[in-house]
């Protein structure tokens, strides 16, 4: 049979295609993933040094070095002389595996809290990860320490300081809608720096929270993948950080393995006192 393609069918077939189903991009929730952590992780309630998030939830999650064990960063940074190498104690949060499709999007969000300067390079990061092969699928948030006041704190360069020049040097996330991210200098005093609360090294003008950062990312690949959120010590041990995070679907189920609720024992003044007396006298020595 010669069948021909007539203008009315034309017409037909046109209406037919636009008529079809067709799939559309969709924002991953995080609700059913589970958490599971190495060091120091857990929920806590917002107050005035992290406020709570605008996902308006009762709790957020956050990881810190305080408590923190050695080895957990998948990035090594230069220290330029500063410190030693291996004091990289810290913290991190992995997701179950999840899927998602091209041009789904992700929408998290972070607060990074530094009591420690600049030379001493305590950092943090998010980042997808394949869950089949185990690589960086996407960098999406990253936060470096700094005492100085023409230094970004917040994407802080952590990636462009890499030692190994061969990886990755760019966020894949968008962050706050591509706003420039200042620094909130505020209170240092919050339970999960532990011993570190309410200190700043050297009367830096840029220790505290970041305030709450939106990151947003669009897969650019179908497939199955994992969260990783962390925070580390780098070049020595002293002076802790911490970075919160939030998601729409966080829930205290999420998270069965966190070792902390939020109430990090307060220690004394005096103790308080004595710790900074020394870890000053320590740095200096550095």
């Amino acid at each position: 049979m010669n069948f021909q393609f007539t203008p009315a069918r034309i017409a037909i077939s046109l209406l037919a295609a636009a008529l079809a189903p067709a799939s559309h991009a969709a924002s991953i929730t995080l609700d059913s993933t589970s958490w599971a952590e190495t060091g120091t992780s857990g929920l806590i309630t917002g107050d005035g040094t992290v406020t709570t998030s605008p996902t308006g939830n009762a709790q957020f999650g956050y990881v810190s070095t305080f408590g923190g064990v050695s080895g957990v960063s998948p990035l090594l940074l230069k220290t330029d002389g500063k410190g030693n190498e291996a004091a990289n104690n810290g913290s991190t949060v992995r997701s179950s595996a999840f899927s998602a499709a091209t041009s789904d999007t992700l929408s998290l969000l972070f607060n990074y809290v530094s009591t420690d300067g600049r030379g001493y390079d305590d950092y943090a990061w998010a980042r997808l990860v394949n869950a089949a092969s185990g690589s960086t699928a996407a960098w999406l948030f990253t936060a470096r320490s700094t005492n100085s006041a023409r230094g970004n704190v917040v994407p802080g360069d952590v990636l462009k300081r890499q030692q190994d020049n061969s990886l990755p040097d760019k966020l894949d996330a968008v962050l706050n809608n591509g706003a420039s991210i200042g620094f909130d200098v505020a209170s240092t005093v919050w339970d999960p720096l532990g011993t570190s609360s309410g200190f700043c090294w050297d009367a830096a003008n840029t220790c505290g929270p970041s305030g709450w950062i939106h990151a947003d990312y669009t897969f650019s690949a179908t497939g199955d993948f994992y969260l990783e959120f962390g925070v580390v010590n780098w070049g020595d041990e002293a002076f802790d950080s911490a970075l919160a995070f939030d998601f729409t679907g966080l829930t205290r189920a999420s998270f069965p393995d966190a070792t902390s609720t939020g109430t990090v024992p307060e220690p004394t003044t005096a103790a308080l006192a004595l710790l900074g007396l020394g870890l000053l006298a320590r740095r200096r020595r550095g």
